[in-house]
C-alpha cells in the first residue's frame, strides 16, 4: 500500500533520495505503523510531533495505529520556544 510522508525542517534528510519538498510517497507493507515507518526511514530516537491524516498520534500509540492505503503521515521536530 502507498502512503504519503511529509517532514519539516531538517527531517527531510531521512526521506528516500529523489524526494522533493520534504515529501515522499512510500510503499509500505500491510500492518505498518507510524513507528515502523520512522524506523524504516532511520529516524533516531527522540521526541517528534506525529500526525496521521491531520490528527496527532501520541507516543504510546505510534506502534499500535495501523496505517491504511492513502494515509498522510506527517513527522515534525518538536516545537521549541519561550
Amino acid at each position: 500500500m502507498k502512503i504519503l510522508v511529509r517532514t519539516a525542517g531538517l527531517l527531510g534528510k531521512h526521506l528516500p533520495p529523489g524526494s522533493e519538498a520534504n515529501r515522499a510517497e512510500l510503499e509500505v507493507p500491510e500492518g505498518s505503523t507510524p513507528k515502523s515507518v520512522m524506523d524504516r526511514l532511520g529516524f533516531p530516537d527522540g521526541s517528534y510531533l506525529v500526525s496521521l491524516n491531520g490528527k496527532a498520534v501520541t507516543i504510546a500509540k505510534r506502534g499500535e495505529v495501523e496505517l491504511q492505503d492513502g494515509d498522510n503521515l506527517a513527522l515534525m521536530p518538536p516545537l521549541k520556544g519561550g
